[in-house]
């Protein structure tokens, strides 16, 4: 094990931004959207987060040897210090000096093991690999998938991923911060640093389980206290953390003062620090905002999370990414996205459509009428029942260019069919006399013909299909 605390994350986001040239983007906008959110939060007094949110969690055990294949009392031990680090019900919160005791905060942020996996069945919440890999490297991420030695993430808008291994370069962990690829995101730990003693048996700075609570401070887009760099112009942009030069190491003693931080200086004892597990205590408040900004935004999926309930949810989508406007005639096949547990039976209703019904997962219906339709869908297990439906969630177009009523004495309906749109209609007189131009970016488009004359027009219509004249008549 390594002396000093090691972090892999600032690295391997550097990876990140050169293997993915969105992931930069990304992150501008998740920042944008988390200033968004803090600012919202401090235009209402410093409100908090009415409840606490719970997070449900997979843990990931790959093994080469049968001590990397740590027990699921160690895993257990970990997750409750999560638990009591974040919400400042860990046992040395009171080795907080006095003069930083105000600034100590409870998160309002827990941990749950999932007792549910992706596909609604029951799991410990621990799964186990026995990989070939005698040790994993951070900037690849090969323990994150299965062709690569290691197991695929389970669904990350509903789980928190951690990863336990032996990584590479003496590195005690990393995390993929907010805005991450998907099948990447998560917490990758060293087997070693997982949970305490009497569960964690291997001797070191670092069995306290403060990695954990340290990447997950990552995965919930805080940074480095000291900024990251070896200036005092860098920041971790949280206004109650001292600005400090650099990162803290092993167990400091009394005040250490850098940056004109004075009088008390550095707050090395903060879980973003680099000092050992026996010394961190304390996340602050400002520091609890921008995590909690973070699960309202880049994170917000895991509130709808069922994975540590025994409960089911009733939910649907059309396969084709979701779109639900289709032209008359033409068939949708609709497809489950329940969640919490695997249902046992499915009754879909759905209006206008044929089949009127279906006991079927993922049923093909067609519509033959334009219209808006409502879908219903119950789901059981036996024991538990639940239904959603989705009112006019299906939008049936004509199936061809129409134009109603003709004839006509205040308005013309110009509509296409789905997918279609109106760019530009003319309407022109007998003797070729432009009367009336609209544009149009929309699939319908209605026409105010009040101030016409009596008579024959032409329409001549432009849209994303073409160009076409239909005879109109105007009657008063």
């Amino acid at each position: 094990m390594t002396t000093k605390r090691t972090c892999g994350t600032e690295s391997y986001v550097e990876e990140l931004k050169q293997r993915n040239p969105q992931f930069e983007q990304m992150q501008q906008l998740v920042e944008q959207a988390v200033q968004q959110a803090m600012q919202t939060q401090q235009e209402g007094q410093h409100m908090r987060m009415a409840t606490t949110v719970t997070i449900p969690v997979v843990f990931h055990v790959l093994y080469n040897t049968a001590e990397e294949n740590i027990s699921d009392e160690q895993v257990l031990s970990q997750l409750n210090i999560l638990n009591a680090d974040f919400r400042r019900k860990n046992a040395d919160a009171a080795n907080t000096p006095s003069y930083f005791q105000p600034f100590a905060a409870d998160t309002d942020i827990e941990f749950c093991l999932a007792s549910l996996d992706p596909n609604g069945d029951a799991t410990t919440g621990i799964t186990r690999t026995k990989t070939s890999k005698f040790s994993f490297d951070h900037l690849t991420d090969e323990m994150k998938y299965n062709s690569k030695g290691g197991v695929n993430a389970w669904d990350r808008d509903q789980y928190l991923n951690i990863w336990i291994c032996r990584i590479s370069d003496n590195l005690l962990g990393y995390a993929a911060p907010p805005g991450s690829p998907a099948a990447s995101d998560g917490v990758v730990l060293h087997f070693a640093t997982v949970g305490a003693p009497p569960f964690n048996k291997i001797a070191s700075n670092y069995n306290q389980g403060r990695t954990a609570t340290h990447e997950v401070g990552h995965w919930l887009g805080l940074r480095h206290i000291w900024g990251g760099g070896s200036s005092c112009t860098d920041s971790d942009n949280i206004d109650d953390t001292p600005n400090q030069l650099e990162e803290n190491v092993y167990c400091p003693q009394g005040n250490r003062l850098s940056c004109d931080n004075g009088p008390y200086g550095d707050m090395y004892m903060n879980y973003m620090d680099y000092t050992d597990d026996a010394c961190m205590n304390l996340f602050t408040f400002g520091q609890a905002a921008r995590m909690q900004a973070i699960l309202s935004t880049a994170r917000s999926s895991i509130f709808s999370s069922l994975a540590c309930s025994a409960s089911l949810r009733s939910d649907f989508k059309t396969e084709l990414s979701g779109d639900t406007l289709v032209v008359a005639g033409k068939s949708i096949k609709f497809a489950n996205a329940s969640a919490g547990i695997r249902p046992t039976s499915y009754k879909w209703e759905f209006e206008g459509g044929t089949p009127a019904a279906s006991t079927e997962r993922d049923p093909v219906v067609t519509y033959s009428q334009p219209g808006k339709y409502n879908v219903t869908l119950t789901i059981s297990n036996g024991n538990l029942t639940s239904t959603e439906t989705k009112v006019d969630y299906i939008n049936v177009t004509v199936n061809d260019l129409v134009v109603y009523p003709n004839p006509s004495t205040d308005f013309i309906t110009i509509e296409q069919p789905a997918r279609i749109l109106v760019r530009q209609v003319q309407m022109v007189n007998h003797v070729g006399q432009v009367m009336l131009t609209a544009e149009a970016r929309d699939r319908v488009l209605r026409l105010d013909i009040r101030e016409m004359p009596s008579g024959i027009y032409f329409l001549h219509i432009t849209s994303t299909n073409g160009t076409f004249t239909k005879k109109v008549s105007v009657v008063r």
